[in-house]
């Protein structure tokens, strides 16, 4: 439930340029409406990390499980050449460098220390899978040149 106060303004902006430093999670976009006490509000920024933490957790949280569901399929797939692993561990990265840049600043070391974690023994896993792989390829080439030189 949230509040909508009109309070008189204590304080007045004396430097406009320290405002624009200010930092904060933008919630919603141009086409997502929030109702709040009637009014419309499209872009939402919360500034106090306090309050943007259980937001921002809740979105990563659902990227989080959208991107292991696919990596997961992605990962027992039959593919003989790799390329399932590769893509794998591709948006594994991608998912890494996204929490880097964008939302570090509003969650917890826990949390991201779990997320890092799990995707740490996937990125192992796919790798393993890739050196198999390989190693398959390797020895199916040796068996080819040895049959092919009798």
């Amino acid at each position: 439930m949230y509040i909508i106060e009109n309070k008189k303004v204590k304080y007045k902006l004396e430097d406009k340029k320290a405002l624009e430093k200010i930092e904060g999670y933008q919630f919603g976009s141009n086409k997502k409406v929030h109702k709040i006490n009637g009014n419309d509000i499209t872009k939402l920024i919360i500034y106090n990390k306090k309050l943007a933490n259980p937001i921002v957790k809740k979105q990563v949280d659902k990227k989080y499980k959208k991107l292991v569901s696919m990596i997961t399929e992605l990962l027992v797939s039959d593919d003989d050449t790799g390329r399932s692993q590769i893509e794998a561990l591709t948006e594994i990265e991608k998912f890494r460098q996204i929490i880097k840049n964008k939302y570090r600043e509003y969650l917890t070391k826990k949390d991201l220390e779990a997320m890092s974690k799990q995707l740490t023994i996937i990125q192992k896993e796919a790798k393993n899978k890739i050196i198999e792989l390989q190693n398959a390829l390797y020895e199916n080439q040796l068996s080819r040149n040895r049959s092919s030189s009798k």
